[in-house]
C-alpha cells in the first residue's frame, strides 16, 4: 500500500479528502451519510402541494426549494417583475417564501 495521500481512480488521480466528491452516486445509493445535502422531503411535499396555486398568480414564473439569507429552508418563487411580490404569500405551510425577480421565463424547444 502506498503512503501517498492520492488515490488512484479510473477517472484520474484524486486527493484522499475528508468528504469525497462522488458525482456518480446519489443519496439513497450508498451515500446515506450525505443525505442532508438533498432537499428535505417535507419542503418538497409542501412545494408540490402548493405549486399549482402559486403558479396561478399572474406574474409568477416558477417555484423551487431553496434557503433564506440565513440558511433556513424556504420556497423560492420566481417573479416576472417586482409588482408581483405583493400578491405572493410570505409563508406557505410554515415555510418562508423567498422571491427572486427573473423577468419572463420562456421555454426554448430545440
Amino acid at each position: 500500500m502506498s503512503n501517498s495521500k492520492f488515490a488512484q481512480s479510473p477517472y484520474g488521480v484524486f486527493e484522499d479528502a475528508a468528504m469525497p466528491y462522488l458525482p456518480d452516486e446519489t443519496p439513497g445509493q450508498g451515500m446515506d451519510r450525505y443525505a442532508h445535502a438533498a432537499p428535505q422531503g417535507r419542503l418538497e411535499a409542501a412545494k408540490r402541494r402548493n405549486e399549482r396555486a402559486l403558479m396561478a398568480i399572474e406574474g409568477v414564473e416558477g417555484v423551487s426549494v431553496g434557503h433564506t439569507a440565513v440558511g433556513k429552508e424556504a420556497l423560492v418563487v420566481y417573479l416576472r417583475d417586482s409588482s408581483v411580490k405583493r400578491r405572493v404569500p410570505s409563508q406557505v405551510e410554515g415555510y418562508p417564501v423567498e422571491t427572486s425577480i427573473t423577468g419572463q421565463i420562456d421555454i426554448q424547444r430545440w
